[in-house]
């Protein structure tokens, strides 16, 4: 009874927040502030970057040295983060059109990271309808390892313009707009290549539930025509440049990690399990409720085409250290998980679900894994002005 009582006083006062003209603007712009409080980024490394003349982060060293001679950067075989960098353009191209200004760049990423949150909210809202739903959503999201990481990134990995032009692909019914984005995203990061996946899967589910075809063959032409065909021509289109560029500028080159299921590594394994949790957190709930609801509603092809698909997300991701990075590009699957549900669920068992989905996503602490068994947190800010407090007074508390 308390917590019904708690639950019907806080959508009041949530929807009379959300009543405002701007509402929408302001929830994506409240939900960053939120995401930054309980989990403030590492700005130091940043500032001591900077006051080294760019020194300290080493991806940052190398986009710059792409940048000037894109086909022949200096220093291409210096350790494996480097070999990995050489067909990521996107980086280089803003750091090129900026004349390196770090800065600038992450300025950009966390424009990418609010426009992100506006852009799903805008979605959800022209399904549902549903402000409060919209809310309890965009919220969920922002504290999660996929919105959290676009603005916590600084080190030179540039996955928030991924997430955001692959988002915006998902979105866009404009055959050019995909296609666009999508190059963007590849070029951006490996990751987005195999992501391309989940966004076949993400309209073979919309397209299901609009044509009331759950057969075999719809969900093969769903993932075969329209939006479906310019992820095709997108992946035929990247690897043609790839392979060419690889052939005719970097003929020697190899990948040193290629085949290296990392997380099953003694030094690594202990990630794997946080990381398969603390990527999606509450959105779990989510997802696992709309799997019941696809089992009781006897969708078994769309079940098996979404469980190969996320089996292809985590096998993917043991590939490498940063499991959390490469499990982040599975948000497809949060939005599909949604769709499902308002297809198949009451509006109000939806908010339901959603509003316990935020409680669990704000609630939980911003931990993630970045190799060698070491699982990192994103402090709160005040514990981020205590711990900088403790630096300056020299009370090594935190050594």
């Amino acid at each position: 009874m308390l917590l019904e009582n708690f639950y019907e006083s806080f959508n009041s006062w949530f929807a009379a927040k959300l009543s405002d003209k701007n509402w929408l603007l302001k929830l994506a712009l409240l939900s960053v502030l939120i995401s930054l409080f309980l989990a403030f980024p590492p700005y130091s490394l940043l500032v001591s970057h900077l006051k080294a003349n760019g020194a300290k982060l080493d991806a940052w060293v190398f986009i710059q040295n792409q940048a000037q001679d894109l086909f022949h950067p200096k220093d291409m075989d210096y350790d494996v983060r480097r070999e990995n960098m050489i067909l990521r353009w996107t980086l280089p191209f803003l750091s090129f059109i900026t004349n390196h200004n770090v800065v600038l760049i992450l300025m950009a990423q966390a424009l990418c990271g609010v426009l992100f949150l506006h852009n799903i909210g805008k979605y959800i809202f022209k399904v549902s309808g549903d402000k409060l739903i919209t809310g309890f959503f965009v919220l969920a999201i922002a504290n999660i390892f996929v919105s959290v990481w676009t603005f916590a990134d600084i080190h030179g990995y540039g996955d928030g313009f991924a997430y955001f032009f692959l988002l915006t692909a998902l979105l866009s019914r404009n055959p050019f707009v995909i296609f666009i984005s999508l190059q963007i995203a590849f070029f951006t990061d490996e990751r987005a290549v195999v992501a391309g996946g989940y966004l076949l899967l993400w309209w073979i589910v919309v397209k299901a539930y609009e044509k009331n075809d759950f057969s075999l063959s719809g969900m093969i032409k769903a993932g075969l025509l329209g939006e479906s065909a310019v992820v095709w021509i997108a992946w035929i289109c990247y690897f043609g440049v790839r392979n060419y560029v690889l052939a005719t500028y970097f003929p020697n080159h190899s990948y040193s990690t290629i085949g290296t299921p990392v997380l099953f590594a003694s030094a690594h394994r202990n990630g794997l399990g946080s990381s398969i949790w603390s990527a999606f957190e509450g959105t779990w709930l989510l997802m696992g409720s709309a799997l019941l609801a696809l089992f009781l509603t006897r969708r078994y092809w769309l079940i098996a085409a979404l469980f190969i698909g996320f089996s292809i997300l985590v096998a993917t991701g043991i590939y490498v250290h940063d499991i959390d990075r490469a499990l982040s590009y599975g948000f497809p699957f949060i939005l599909a998980a949604f769709f499902i549900l308002y297809k198949t669920a009451s509006l109000s068992s939806l908010k339901l679900i959603l509003f316990f989905t935020m409680l669990i996503c704000v609630g939980h602490p911003q931990v993630f894994y970045m190799g060698y068994n070491k699982i990192l947190w994103l402090e709160p800010l005040p514990m981020k002005l205590f711990m900088l407090l403790d630096q300056t007074m020299s009370w090594n508390l935190f050594r």
